[in-house]
């Protein structure tokens, strides 16, 4: 067992502790590629740093969605903002943190992660605003 760099998916991820093998002279790792995919976005839902190009690439694509698609979830016009964002690769979006904070929760929902901020979910499913404000004023 040995640590590894992993550049599969677009950026670096460190393996620790995984059982390698010899292909054509390069150690690989001996993983499931899937049971990783799942593992490292769990950690992305988490990750404690703005997500790189790379990073929001990876998670569309973990979540089978087109850059169209997910611009028209995010509520943008166009895709052209998740292209410019992906095309940063190893470096940050620049997104803001409030549209970052949105795909967290969407990428909790995803999976069905209800210990992340289970009070946001409810934002995800408003779809129009209610007819009447109803307060009780004392």
């Amino acid at each position: 067992m040995k640590k590894l760099i992993y550049n599969g998916f677009g950026f670096q991820i460190i393996l620790k502790g995984v059982k390698t093998f010899q292909f054509r002279g390069e150690t690989l790792p001996k993983i499931n590629h899937r049971e990783l995919e799942d593992m490292v976005f769990k950690a992305l839902l988490r990750y404690p740093a703005h997500f790189s190009g790379a990073h929001l690439s990876f998670v569309r694509g973990y979540m089978n969605l087109s850059q169209k698609k997910f611009a028209s979830i995010l509520g943008l016009s166009t895709h052209a903002t998740i292209s410019g964002w992906e095309c940063k690769k190893d470096r940050a979006t620049g997104m803001p943190a409030t549209t970052e904070v949105v795909i967290r929760l969407l990428m909790a929902d995803f999976i069905g992660d209800n210990k992340f901020a289970p009070h946001f979910k409810e934002f995800l499913e408003i779809h129009a605003l209610p007819i009447d404000l109803e307060m009780k004023v004392a």
